[in-house]
């Protein structure tokens, strides 16, 4: 074998393997098997990826074999094949790895403060607050907080790109403030433990970052929720807050808009299959759940908040129900297990349990057996009052043995088509409406009311403790 051919010989079955070089890598990342089994235009393109490294290699052993034995033409014609296959496998294998960045590059994103809520709660009924912020340079910080005139410091003895401060055993429903070094004072108020109204927002996939998404409404409704006027005391955002969680500059545009409201009223965010998107998972934990909470009960991706008497459970479900694992649903049941029968019990994830939808890509995007089998008989079995969840971009109330399903996935991502399949568990649906869920609980009441990016009401229900 002559020298040249060698070495196009060898680039050949290197390209082959880079192919599968980057099916591992992409699958050992967290949430691909859920977007191989869900999106059937990426199994599609993971196949093809995979029958391109094997007819590749195949190819560059079958012009070493016959080189001497085939007519020049017909040798001539297989060299072409595989020097151009060489250096398409190479050329894909090299974008993929810049593009989705298999090394993952530095975090730039989350300049500005948020206030996070940490896993369970103070000893005074509401929930501890982090401050998180990250500088794009080693620095140590400072943050004065406090009531009023009175205050305290918190200082950071080592430099880090990434800041998390504790806010512990804050008083319910007291007006606190906060400043970074010698940064402008912020205000939030705490949320009342009980014998007061509990007002939160809830919303699901705004996806920045997409080109058909809309960010502006988006934005919209995150100045509704952070308008002092309206009075949230929380906001649950439950997932796909960019559309590729690789992608630094889309959190840095999503926390940018999301700090106008996360900034002052206190967030907890929900994982979501867009979040976690080859490699995301580094960049959702750092600027959504960063090293440093505190943990009572659960993990960085599965967590119980709780505020008096309302007790949220926050869990990981992405494309499907492959996140659920053993462990998750022992976690779930556990806390399902220990509150009060008299408490309001409500859970909240990405992913769909009961839903209008029709088929996307292969899969069935509404009544989803997978969820429902896992999780509903659990909801059912410990009384569950509210499951609130988006992944599926439209707004639906459904109501099933005593539990009483949200979907929201309205703040911005493109709407879904028309349904071709109706839920019998369906009391109201729309797909053409951009939304949050505004919701009061007050004693046994609650009042949930879809609101549009001017704050105008769509659709709202009363529903009592059951």
């Amino acid at each position: 074998m002559m020298k040249k051919q060698r070495i196009v010989f060898w680039l050949a079955i290197l390209a082959g393997l880079l192919m599968f070089v980057f099916i591992a890598w992409a699958f050992s990342q967290h949430g691909t098997v859920g977007l191989y089994r869900v999106n059937g235009l990426f199994k599609l393109l993971f196949i093809i990826l995979a029958v391109f490294g094997v007819g590749l290699i195949s190819l560059a052993l079958l012009e070493i074999r016959l080189q001497s034995r085939q007519p020049k033409r017909r040798a001539l014609l297989l060299s072409i094949a595989v020097r151009a296959g060489t250096l398409a496998g190479i050329t894909i294998f090299v974008i993929a790895f810049f593009y989705i960045g298999m090394i993952p590059g530095p975090l730039r994103a989350g300049q500005s403060p948020q206030l996070l809520l940490e896993d369970g709660s103070g000893i005074n009924g509401v929930p501890n607050i982090a401050i998180s912020f990250h500088t794009p340079k080693l620095t140590s910080n400072t943050v004065k907080w406090g009531i009023s005139n009175s205050g305290s410091i918190l200082n950071e003895t080592k430099l880090s790109k990434q800041h998390v401060f504790a806010l512990n055993d804050l008083q319910p429903d007291t007006g606190y403030w906060y400043q970074i070094n010698d940064g402008q004072k912020t205000y939030f108020t705490t949320p009342p433990a009980s014998g007061k109204p509990l007002h939160f927002a809830v919303a699901s996939d705004a996806h920045f970052g997409s080109t058909t998404s809309h960010s502006d409404l988006s934005l919209k409704m995150l100045k509704q929720i952070a308008d002092p006027d309206n009075k949230y005391n929380l906001f649950f955002y439950l997932g796909d807050l960019v559309h590729h969680g690789f992608a630094d500059t889309q959190w840095e545009t999503a926390l940018q808009d999301m700090s106008l409201t996360t900034s002052t009223v206190p967030v907890k965010y929900a994982i979501g299959n867009h979040d976690t998107l080859l490699g995301g998972l580094q960049r959702w934990e750092a600027y959504c759940t960063p090293s440093g909470m505190a943990l009572q009960s659960g993990t960085r991706l599965y967590q119980r908040i709780d505020v008096g008497k309302v007790h949220f459970l926050v869990i990981d479900l992405e494309w499907s129900a492959e996140t659920f694992n053993a462990e998750q649903s022992k976690w779930l049941e556990q806390q399902l297990a220990d509150i009060p029968q008299d408490d309001w019990t409500i859970v909240m994830g990405h992913g769909f349990y009961y839903a209008s939808g029709s088929v996307v890509a292969g899969w069935k995007w509404y009544d989803n057996p997978e969820t429902i089998n896992k999780l509903a008989p659990l909801f059912e079995k410990y009384n569950v009052d509210l499951v609130f969840s988006g992944h599926t971009h439209e707004a639906e109330l459904l109501q099933k043995d005593g539990v009483t399903y949200v979907i929201n996935g309205t703040f911005g991502g493109a709407s879904e088509d028309n349904r071709t399949y109706v839920s019998p568990e369906s009391v109201w649906y729309s797909n053409t409406d951009f939304a949050f869920v505004d919701v009061t609980i007050n004693g046994s009441a609650a009042d949930l009311i879809f609101r549009d990016p001017d704050g105008k009401e769509i659709k709202s229900i009363v529903l009592s403790k059951h």
